[in-house]
């Protein structure tokens, strides 16, 4: 049987969210998963072109969430010492200054099934992802490579963000893992 898990991803698509960036000084990407955040808290981000949306993938490499987004996931972190929350200002002429935090994963979650995931011919490149499920079966929020994008949720998690209308702006894009 297959489970399903889900990458979160901006959806470029989306006319009314807008779009956050660091200043063009700031150091490139702001939030690597797996290594340390700089400086982070000298950071004021700015919005601009659409609204404040709950995930946002920042210009100049992070994922930034709502206080709203944080409260959903709290609960499904089972490990606090992989993930943190820092706090940053991000500022819109439009609707107002707002608190919102950099989602950043501090390690890499061993969780690919290499067996039935999918890599370019010759390569270690991954065309289609297939996670391995003795390794999630507990995780409900987790990464798989050290990616600035790379945000996994469970079904569960998905459904808690979507009922809690948190998920507007965003494709829930499905990873499967074989049950064996």
């Amino acid at each position: 049987m297959d489970i399903k898990y889900y990458k979160i991803i901006v959806n470029g698509y989306d006319e009314e969210g807008g779009i956050i960036y660091a200043p063009s000084d700031w150091p490139y990407p702001i939030a690597q998963d797996g290594e340390d955040v700089k400086n982070w808290q000298a950071l004021v981000l700015e919005l601009k072109d659409g609204v404040y949306r709950h995930f946002n993938r920042c210009v100049g490499g992070a994922n930034v969430i709502s206080s709203e987004f944080k409260e959903v996931l709290t609960p499904f972190i089972s490990d606090y010492s992989a993930i943190e929350f820092l706090p940053v200002i991000v500022k819109s002429k439009e609707y107002g200054d707002k608190e919102y935090y950099i989602m950043h994963f501090k390690k890499i979650y061993d969780v690919i099934d290499r067996k039935n995931t999918i890599y370019v011919e010759g390569t270690d490149s991954i065309i289609k992802v297939r996670l391995d499920y003795n390794k999630v079966k507990d995780l409900h929020i987790f990464n798989t490579q050290p990616a600035v994008n790379d945000v996994i949720v469970s079904a569960k998690l998905k459904n808690c963000i979507k009922r809690a209308k948190l998920g507007a702006g965003v494709i829930f894009h499905p990873i499967y893992c074989l049950n064996v």
